[in-house]
């Protein structure tokens, strides 16, 4: 086996080493964590109606102060009293493409249409926009004393896709699994440039409403139904008081530790320390006044544990450890020759997060085979699950349960879970007559993210999808589908990454890997992302120090070097293909 230098994405070195380039789209992110947030237009800052305006001005004025959440009232002005008091601008926001051309004169209005880029539900959750969907309302105007004014309340607020990132910032609310031993991020989007006080009590008062219907029962949060903030959140040196009231106070200990890590992982997004009281007396009597966060850092969402980096794969159809990526030893492919797995030949492959077990899917595509990747020397008879057409590659979640989805290519797909126990229960799914194409499951067992093949478009598409429960909980189902909308054909694979989704698709030329938000408001090349190989499947994972694995359309795998460089893995001797899978 070599190494082989591929190339260098030297440009992102120079910006202080974080592993993100310019980005693709209109909505405009890198990292989230270290980076300062792309503006992407010109700030406009909202101002009352000028006497005797016309109506291309009082509508574009209207829209300029209806983009400030914290200029409603400015925005109003603008308005007859009676659609002033029948608007409802919470309710929602559409986030359209922004141009000269959106607004025309139609009759005694303004008619504004425009390519709809997403819609920011009540709670602030991002749904990307089908490929046709248009910002399409009709202001019309009528005269007040004299002065034009809207006479007709839209369904909530417009926001030209250039101001998004000066107006508002995806932040994540924590609730847990059902597990109760990983938090869960719920993305929504908030007004940002708030003062710390303000930013820190609308992020509470959000967190305390419990989670959006995303994730709705899939998740627990450990605030009883009552509890709220007294008053608001002050900061004070970067501590934030979070002062809860007296219903709070029925949590058992082991509860109260779980609701402050809910809090201080939520409040961590704006560098803030947090500091909890319920009733006035400290939440948690002993631990320190001002909560640390390392000491909640054993609910990391992404899962910490170090097995998740190593890189496994199957090499002529047998398991293997893959070796080197490092570069502390030699790349090299280890057989697994003991245990159970090693007995069959497989077409698929996966490990759990702590690199102890694994699932493999039989070549002859019978069975799933669960077991031991390193057994003792009796480790007793393997689990095996038939199953029926074809199945995709299997996927652990953090608690070692094992998804299956078998019978992708019917009308009618089976998605099942065999628990760490070994029951093995159905999940409900629909997939409205799509094919899923693969499926990958986050560390919380509760966000899904699988690749579809549409059967009206005859392309394939990512979307996520949550783990819920009906039936008074007696049943488990996978629903709230989001599809992505990403502008991309040719979409081969996709897996979560620390950063949030890597993507194999195509935009204008050759198929490239990209780094996608997960809900699907932005979308940028992968550092490194053009050299000589064509991607195919991705191998990757939620842990800070996984290094991305790539598999091109001849079988050879290439990774992402921690200096931005990919390197690749040839077998000299042979042409035989791995194929790349990491913990998960």
């Amino acid at each position: 086996m070599r190494r082989r230098l591929l190339g260098f994405v030297l440009a992102v070195a120079l910006l202080g080493g974080c592993a993100t380039v310019p980005t693709k789209g209109t909505i405009r992110n890198g990292e989230r964590q270290g980076l300062a947030p792309d503006l992407g237009g010109v700030g406009v800052e909202a101002k009352p109606p000028r006497a005797n305006i016309g109506d291309m001005q009082i509508v574009s004025g209207f829209l300029e102060a209806m983009s400030d959440s914290q200029a409603y009232d400015v925005a109003r002005q603008y308005m007859t009293p009676e659609a002033a008091g029948a608007w409802k601008p919470e309710s929602q926001t559409v986030v359209y493409d922004q141009t000269p051309e959106s607004l025309i004169r139609k009759g005694d209005g303004i008619q504004l249409t425009a390519q709809k880029i997403a819609t920011i539900g009540a709670r602030g959750e991002w749904t990307p926009a089908g490929p046709n969907e248009k910002a399409d309302f009709f202001f019309k105007l009528k005269k007040v004393d004299g002065q034009l004014r809207v006479a007709k309340a839209p369904p909530g607020a417009f926001l030209g896709s250039n101001q998004v990132d000066l107006k508002l910032a995806p932040r994540d609310l924590y609730f847990f699994n059902q597990s109760r031993n990983l938090l869960v991020p719920d993305q929504v989007w908030l007004p940002q440039n708030l003062p710390s006080g303000q930013a820190a009590t609308q992020l509470i008062q959000e967190l305390l409403k419990g989670p959006t219907s995303r994730l709705g029962n899939g998740v627990v949060s450990i605030a009883p139904p009552g509890t709220e903030v007294q008053v608001s959140v002050p900061v004070d040196l970067g501590v934030a008081t979070v002062a809860l009231n007296d219903i709070a106070g029925s949590l058992r200990d082991q509860d109260r530790r779980l609701l402050a890590a809910q809090i201080v992982w939520t409040l961590n997004q704006l560098n803030l320390r947090a500091k909890i009281t319920v009733g006035g007396a400290p939440l948690l009597p002993d631990e320190p006044e001002v909560l640390p966060f390392g000491n909640f850092s054993a609910y990391d969402p992404q899962a910490t544990a170090d097995a998740m980096t190593k890189l496994y794969g199957l090499l002529g159809q047998k398991p293997q450890r893959i070796v080197g990526l490092d570069g502390a030893s030699e790349i090299s492919a280890q057989p697994l020759n003991s245990g159970p797995l090693a007995l069959h030949k497989a077409q698929s492959f996966a490990v759990t997060l702590a690199g102890d077990a694994g699932a493999i899917v039989t070549a002859d595509g019978r069975r799933v085979v669960y077991g031991k990747l390193d057994p003792p020397d009796n480790p007793g008879k393997p689990s095996e699950i038939p199953v029926d057409g074809k199945t995709l590659s299997p996927s652990f979640d953090g608690q070692d349960n094992l998804w299956i989805l078998d019978r992708a290519d019917s009308d009618h797909p089976r998605l099942r879970v065999r628990h760490d126990d070994g029951r093995l229960s159905p999940v409900a799914i629909d997939f409205a007559g799509d094919t899923p194409v693969a499926l990958r499951m986050a560390p919380d067992g509760v966000r899904a993210l699988l690749v579809m093949h549409s059967a009206a478009a005859k392309q394939n598409y990512v979307e996520t999808a949550t783990v819920q429960t009906t039936n008074g909980g007696k049943q488990m189902m996978l629903g709230e589908f989001q599809p992505l909308r990403l502008q991309l054909t040719n979409i081969t694979d996709a897996a979560w990454d620390k950063q949030g989704i890597i993507v194999i698709g195509t935009d204008k030329a050759a198929p490239q890997p990209w780094l996608v938000s997960t809900d699907g408001s932005s979308l940028q090349l992968l550092p490194g992302s053009a050299p000589g190989f064509v991607p195919e499947h991705v191998a990757s994972n939620t842990h800070k120090d996984t290094l991305p694995v790539i598999q091109d359309d001849a079988g050879h795998i290439h990774w992402l070097s921690k200096d931005l460089g990919w390197v690749s893995m040839n077998d000299d001797d042979s042409e035989a293909t791995i194929k790349p899978t990491y913990p998960g």
